[in-house]
């Protein structure tokens, strides 16, 4: 019965086996048979050294684009880290007016939850209180004081006081009144309203808490503009005059987009004139408009530009590849057909790299599908994704 049992379960095996190799996709049979002359059958595509042959559906399905090598302007480079700011006047705080706890007026209000000027955020109503209410004691004090100077007035008048303790009752009263429009009315709830629209940048309080009078509530900032603060190390300090713009990528941004200042309507505002208080760097500051989702307070890798060179030849970020420490582009030596070529980098401004030696006016480098043209030139196969 055992034997039976083990027969079986090699027999069951077997089948699997045969129905897995079966399974395998024709187009990706990868036996490369070559005839008499050691010619390559018909492939996908055929390789050289680091030569590689596509065929027009997978230049297609890799959107391959070439852009014509040309020396051109390039910017001098400053590479450094920053951090975005809001812009001047682009931020309020909201504030108690009286004493009390406080209410949110939308239950929903947080962080970045959007607000229109004038809208109510909170409410305050100080009568709950256990510790006694202030806006009552304001109160009755100011009706106290009122009743002192209209009788300081009447006696002043019968000339039974004097004119200095009939202006000691007026200060009294002026000053619980100030008091009570302060703290409010004890028998009402005051409503707080955003002094500018934008959004809830900073929640400083939750329901229930209690607020004295010109407590901040919470931070309302404007998107609209921010600011890109650099902090340049002091050995650049004598290039700081030619600073001009800036290229930035955010260190959130998964997509490693690279923004620039002059796109967004920016200008730069300032060069700083002496080092931090750190005493390692000087502060440049750009303005711009936050058209793109871009978050006060986030870091940033900034590209300083200043001065243009010419006759530079240069090639987009995404042209670059790296092997084993060097750095290579894919080069079309004809159609369908790319061939690797180290070359040597100089600077960068986050979105296009110097070449110092390797390319020459006239080629036709690749810059977009450069990842597909590498994994097919070193596996001999499609790359996943792209069977045809």
């Amino acid at each position: 019965m055992h034997k039976l049992y083990t027969y079986g379960v090699a027999i069951l095996l077997a089948m699997l086996f045969a129905a897995c190799h079966s399974a395998q996709p024709d187009d990706h049979d990868h036996d490369h048979a070559t005839d008499s002359h050691g010619e390559a059958d018909d492939h996908d595509h055929e390789h050289t050294g680091d030569e590689v042959s596509l065929t027009d559906a997978q230049l297609k399905a890799a959107g391959l684009q070439t852009e014509a090598v040309k020396p051109g302007s390039f910017a001098e480079v400053i590479e450094v880290s920053g951090r975005i700011l809001p812009a001047p006047g682009a931020e309020a705080t909201v504030t108690a007016t009286m004493a009390g706890l406080v209410s949110l007026t939308n239950p929903h209000l947080t962080d970045g939850t959007p607000v229109s000027a004038g809208q109510s955020l909170f409410a305050i109503n100080g009568r709950p209180m256990a510790d006694g209410n202030p806006a009552a004691v304001a109160q009755a004090e100011l009706t106290a004081a009122t009743a002192a100077l209209k009788r300081a007035e009447r006696l002043a008048g019968d000339r039974i006081i004097s004119q200095r303790e009939l202006e000691d009752a007026r200060q009294r009263y002026q000053a619980a009144q100030a008091t009570a429009r302060s703290l409010g009315n004890a028998a009402q709830t005051r409503g707080i309203q955003a002094p500018i629209g934008g959004f809830v940048k900073e929640l400083l309080v939750k329901p229930g808490d209690y607020v004295s009078a010109g407590q901040p509530l919470a931070t309302v900032t404007q998107s609209r503009r921010v600011q890109l603060r650099a902090d340049v190390p002091e050995r650049y300090f004598g290039r700081l005059s030619r600073i001009t713009s800036a290229n930035f990528r955010l260190a959130y941004d998964e997509q490693h987009r690279v923004f620039s200042v002059s796109a967004l309507g920016g200008r730069l505002l300032s060069r700083g004139q002496a080092t931090e208080a750190d005493g390692f760097s000087v502060p440049v500051t750009f303005e711009l408009n936050n058209t793109g989702g871009i978050v006060s307070g986030s870091f940033a890798e900034v590209w300083l530009l200043g001065n243009e060179r010419s006759g530079v030849i240069s090639v987009p970020q995404e042209a670059i590849t790296e092997s084993q420490g060097l750095c290579f582009v894919y080069v079309q030596t004809h159609p369908g057909s790319f061939s690797r070529r180290q070359v040597n980098l100089g600077a960068t401004n986050g979105s296009r790299v110097e070449i110092t030696s390797g390319l020459h006016e006239g080629d036709q480098v690749v810059v977009k599908g450069t990842t597909f043209v590498r994994l097919a030139a070193a596996s001999g196969a499609v790359p996943e994704g792209h069977s045809h």
